[in-house]
């Protein structure tokens, strides 16, 4: 399939760095409304430049536009292509609203076109590989999951001078402004709708702690800096998500089990091991219980725990951020649904429902509450 990408900022990059090998898709040009980012984007990566989003839009050949603008632009760009008779994929969030996300939603499915957002790492390999232990029964009843996502003091940081590999800015503004929950929540919830299914019910805290990050920058914060959320699944899963650009960085994953407890380390990471013990604590950390409570005898296999090295079909680059994470594989699925009926594993109803869950963690701020969902997943 035919691609172009609008927005050649920071992720552009990222998503440029995994684009090469995926099979199906071409990659015509791309546009950015900053004529010098878009000259810099192009030159680097020795990519045509549409002059205009009118251009790219008229040229027949692209079949799907790759949204990677602001988060506050995605519904503006991905409404002009779908328009257009385009399939999106779009960057995360869908939109920023559930009023535009569902503009969309409808946009796409008037006119028969493909829609789909990141994140999409709930085609990892090992969330894969996850999702199979699950389905064999090797963790028996699942009860809870406890996911984190949490990045560090990044305001603390050097972050005005980050720069992507054809020299775009890292978005700090955007990233301080539009919150971490809205930015970020999306890589848990996505694996986690992915495992157990529609999300019935929200409770949520969240939290502006740190309101005068990114003034230099001329950042006016008002949304939470932590969310802390309890998501009851149709199936009867409880899980716990904390999100926070505060706490140090932590992105596991948990899923304990009446036989054990599947961890994934980082769920940004495609390769990482699948570590499944009884406990869910490290080797070390088990030890050092066990010679505390000075228990002998025979240390059972599980409760050792093993790691389950994960298999992957496609070798995924280490990108500029210092993880492996697939960015463009969530586009490569969308095409292969369209083009090929390949099973259903992104799209508009996976987007909405996500981002329903986030807007949920994400607002308002500092007050606690529950909240059913409206939509699903199929």
């Amino acid at each position: 399939m035919n691609i172009a990408i609008v927005g050649c900022g920071y992720v552009a990059d990222m998503y440029m760095q995994t684009l090469p090998g995926l099979d199906g898709l071409t990659l015509l040009g791309a546009y950015d409304r900053d004529p010098a980012r878009l000259a810099a984007f192009t030159a680097f990566h020795k990519i045509p430049a549409y002059p205009s989003m009118e251009a790219l839009l008229a040229d027949d050949r692209v079949a799907m536009v790759v949204n990677l603008t602001n988060p506050r632009s995605h519904h503006e760009v991905s409404l002009r292509a779908l328009e257009a008779g385009r399939h999106v994929y779009s960057e995360k969030p869908l939109a920023m609203t559930m009023a535009e996300a569902e503009d969309l939603v409808a946009a796409a499915k008037v006119r028969g076109l493909g829609l789909a957002a990141a994140p999409c790492n709930h085609l990892s390999d090992v969330v894969q590989a996850l999702a199979a232990e699950l389905k064999a029964g090797r963790l028996g009843r699942v009860m809870l999951a406890q996911a984190e996502m949490d990045d560090g003091m990044v305001h603390m940081l050097d972050y005005k001078n980050w720069r992507s590999i054809s020299g775009a800015p890292w978005a700090a503004r955007d990233e301080f402004e539009v919150g971490c929950t809205m930015e970020h929540a999306g890589y848990q919830i996505t694996p986690l709708v992915a495992l157990f299914g529609p999300v019935r019910r929200v409770t949520a805290f969240n939290a502006l702690l740190i309101p005068e990050k990114g003034k230099e920058l001329g950042a006016e914060v008002s949304s939470p800096d932590l969310s802390i959320g309890m998501l009851e699944f149709d199936g009867g899963v409880v899980a716990r998500l904390t999100n926070t650009i505060i706490a140090p960085s932590d992105r596991s994953l948990r899923v304990i089990g009446e036989r054990g407890v599947a961890t994934i380390p980082d769920v940004w990471e495609y390769h990482t091991p699948l570590r499944i013990s009884a406990t869910g604590m490290s080797y070390a950390a088990r030890l050092s219980r066990k010679i505390e409570k000075k228990v002998s005898g025979v240390i059972p296999r599980l409760l050792i725990g093993r790691r389950l090295p994960v298999a992957h079909g496609r070798k995924v680059p280490r990108t500029q951020g210092g993880h492996r994470m697939d960015f463009s594989r969530g586009i490569a699925q969308l095409a292969a649904q369209i083009e090929r009926g390949a099973p259903s594993m992104v799209g508009a109803d996976l987007a909405l429902h996500v981002t329903e869950v986030t807007l949920a963690l994400q607002s308002p701020a500092t007050a606690a509450r529950a909240e059913v969902m409206r939509t699903s997943v199929s």
